[in-house]
């Protein structure tokens, strides 16, 4: 019988710690119930990671890290593509298919950031959401600025930013299905985006 590579052992270990966090939340999980749903000794975890807050980190490290890269990855392209916009009228509001690509990307990893929203470690889903919300309040003022006489207001951009994670969050916890999921975001993101077009049109001021 062919033994686990060293690759699949960790991955059996990850599966099982998914499964362990979910279950039981991040304080009351064991180590060793993890070992013995992925048919391994301790020693076996502790060859792969330090402890249980390392091998928590690596799961939900992965979602967080993936999409994050994706959304820096959109934000640089939008921001080249509002050096050519000479007027607000001009923008591109039909988000359908960014909806579907951070949609895919979550859903992806969707064990990993339903960790994190069950909040089955104390503070985890707290700085995550900061997390996001600072990134996409940053790449919100970013745009503005890139927009001529435009003059971002703080308070809006924060509230827009929450607006939108707040939505991926509600979407994630309410829908387990990917393509209802989308066809959710759609509506949801093209909304925001309007509205955000439309403080565009005052000057990025309310």
């Amino acid at each position: 019988m062919k033994e686990n590579t060293d690759y699949e052992k960790r991955e059996l270990l990850i599966r099982a710690a998914k499964e362990e966090f979910l279950e039981k939340g991040y304080n009351k999980a064991s180590l060793r119930n993890i070992c013995a749903k992925a048919g391994m000794t301790t020693g076996a975890l502790y060859f792969f990671f330090e402890n249980k807050e390392d091998l928590y980190e690596e799961i939900v490290g992965r979602g967080k890290k993936e999409l994050t890269e994706l959304i820096r990855t959109h934000i640089a392209e939008d921001k080249a593509a509002m050096k050519s916009i000479h007027d607000v009228s001009e923008l591109f509001v039909d988000h359908s298919s960014e909806a579907d690509m951070f949609i895919d990307c979550i859903y992806k990893n969707y064990d990993s950031f339903l960790l994190i929203l069950s909040g089955t470690k104390e503070g985890e889903y707290e700085k995550t959401v900061d997390e996001f919300v600072k990134i996409a309040e940053t790449s919100s003022i970013e745009l503005m600025k890139a927009m001529p006489d435009m003059n971002p207001d703080p308070f809006m951009s924060h509230w827009i930013a929450h607006t939108i994670v707040d939505s991926f969050i509600h979407v994630i916890l309410h829908e387990k299905d990917v393509d209802k999921a989308k066809v959710r975001m759609r509506v949801i993101l093209n909304f925001i985006v309007r509205g955000w077009s439309s403080l565009l049109n005052n000057g990025g001021e309310m």
